[in-house]
């Protein structure tokens, strides 16, 4: 693990995914990040790449060759190399491989890169295409936050409140799959029960910011996303306590699951990007503790 902290929080991350595993508020005196507890969820905030979601039958097709790979890619479960630490910083890289060209064939660059200032953490992406053809791929990101953040609080005393460019839209998921968009013109509040995922995520577009917040204190954790084409919101669901584990996820996504009706080629999957060859994509978002 590779830590890194000042006088508000401290956060550790790993070399496995490169994930962020803890945030830590020293003035709070609580770990605010999921502890990866297998009986619910077994992690903490993973790196989805180069995949969002699922495919089809866990399945593309890439330059007419068929490819296999599990949900979310195989980013998360792979060792990066740590490349870069200071005194508020964390950078890791993965190269691809032979490992990696068995699920995907694209020669590829990822850095991950964690700074720590004041109460906020920025997380930065790179993706370099180092194949001689465009890459395709999705990124997304999946933070894990303990909620409530009191012993005394229940999910029902949680808001989430949003912050959007633009009218947004909600897609329905079908299973794993998305089978349909519809406008939901803006969304300022939204309040928070276990019954809102009982179809599993959330997934909307056009929004730039999630707060969650209580409705008895000031406390709530702020995640910017500004240019994201999609966020997913989620926890499990237990239909027979109508309940939710003890965490939210707020996902950040360049990318989505695969379409009902999906054919498979990966050039044409739903929220894919296309990156030509020798160049660098860039995203970054930021988890703010107030």
């Amino acid at each position: 693990m590779n830590k890194i902290e000042n006088n508000k929080l401290i956060i550790e991350t790993t070399n496995k995914g490169a994930e962020l595993i803890n945030i830590y508020s020293k003035t709070g005196n609580k770990e605010l990040l999921w502890s990866g507890d297998s009986k619910f969820w077994g992690r903490h905030s993973p790196i989805l790449f180069p995949i969002v979601g699922r495919l089809k039958d866990n399945e593309t097709i890439i330059d007419s060759k068929l490819y296999n790979m599990n949900q979310h890619g195989f980013a998360r479960d792979m060792e990066f190399n740590l490349i870069d630490k200071s005194i508020n910083s964390i950078t890791y890289i993965l190269k691809s491989n032979s490992k990696t060209k068995s699920f995907y064939p694209y020669d590829f660059e990822l850095t991950i890169k964690y700074t720590l200032i004041d109460t906020t953490i920025n997380i930065d992406w790179k993706v370099f295409n180092k194949s001689n053809k465009d890459m395709y791929f999705s990124i997304g990101a999946h933070p894990a936050f303990n909620i409530p953040f009191y012993d005394n609080e229940s999910i029902n005393d949680y808001f989430l409140k949003f912050e959007c460019s633009k009218d947004i839209n909600n897609y329905t998921l079908e299973g794993p799959f998305v089978s349909k968009k519809s406008e939901v013109k803006s969304i300022d509040i939204l309040n928070l029960t276990p019954e809102l995922f009982k179809n599993d995520a959330l997934i909307y577009d056009n929004i730039n910011k999630i707060s969650i917040c209580s409705k008895n204190n000031t406390s709530s954790i702020d995640i910017k996303f500004e240019s994201f084409p999609f966020v997913g919101i989620w926890s499990p669901y237990y239909k027979e306590s109508n309940s939710i584990a003890p965490f939210l996820c707020i996902e950040p996504w360049y990318g989505i699951a695969d379409s009902i009706d999906s054919t498979k080629i990966f050039k044409d999957k739903l929220g894919i990007n296309k990156l030509p060859n020798k160049e660098t994509f860039i995203a970054s978002y930021s988890i703010t503790i107030n």
